[in-house]
């Protein structure tokens, strides 16, 4: 870790996603987190200018006549985007990726083999590989002390281990390690990293907090509890 704070690829690497790697995202794994701001958008940036006139929407990926996909959207192959869900606004969905029944993804990056299952709401978010999230995950944007919650002004930091960094960004949501699982009803974010391998209860708030790889968070206690690797408390 640089006194910049920690690279993208200290918590994932999307270079270790194949769609990913093929189209120059792994260019940003060794840039600082807080230095690049929207990840999400700086990925879809990559891969549209990788892809060219190639089609966005990969011919093997399986989209509902019943769900609403933007054309500022990247899908990878074998993706599957199920009835009632909505994608937008530059976002970026790997291949072998889950979208479950009515979902809403915008301006979000999700990594391979990821799963939604139900009525996720996910904005601004970079979700890493072999992810899983069961029903109403909400990863949350913006701070409430905003004065105009339509127009959100006040930049979001990032949570890192020895402090916070701003994104430099005014609607920024969580950074997502891989396989990471969360139960029902999670919400994460704003500013949130979560590395690898964790596991979020049901029910859990994470908001602006540095979650160690493999921890343990338990809710619903106001707050939330973190076990860590070691079997410590956070």
């Amino acid at each position: 870790m640089s006194s910049a704070g920690p690279a993208l690829g200290d918590v994932l690497c999307l270079s270790d996603d194949p769609f990913l790697k093929e189209l120059g995202a792994g260019a940003l794994d060794e840039q600082p987190i807080a230095s690049i701001g929207d990840i999400s958008g700086a990925v879809y940036d990559l891969v549209c200018a990788s892809l060219g006139d190639r089609p966005r929407i990969h011919p093997d990926a399986c989209v509902s006549p019943l769900a609403n996909v933007a054309d500022d959207v990247v899908i990878g192959p074998g993706t599957r985007v199920y009835e009632y869900s909505t994608v937008r606004a530059r976002t970026v969905i790997s291949s072998q990726v889950h979208v479950g029944y009515g979902c809403e993804i915008s301006r979000s990056l999700i990594g391979e083999h990821s799963i939604l299952s139900h009525r996720a709401t996910v904005g601004c978010c970079v979700i890493g590989r072999h992810c899983y999230f069961s029903a109403d995950l909400l990863t949350a944007a913006c701070v409430m002390t905003n004065g105009d919650m339509l127009r959100p002004d006040k930049p979001i930091s990032f949570a890192l281990p020895g402090g916070r960094m701003s994104t430099g960004e005014a609607k920024w949501s969580a950074l997502i390690g891989d396989h990471v699982r969360a139960g029902s009803r999670v919400t994460v974010g704003p500013g949130a990293v979560v590395n690898a391998r964790s596991v979020l209860a049901a029910n859990v708030t994470v908001a602006t907090q540095w979650i160690p790889a493999r921890s343990r968070v338990f809710g619903p206690e106001p707050g939330c509890r973190i076990a860590t690797p070691t079997g410590g408390h956070a």
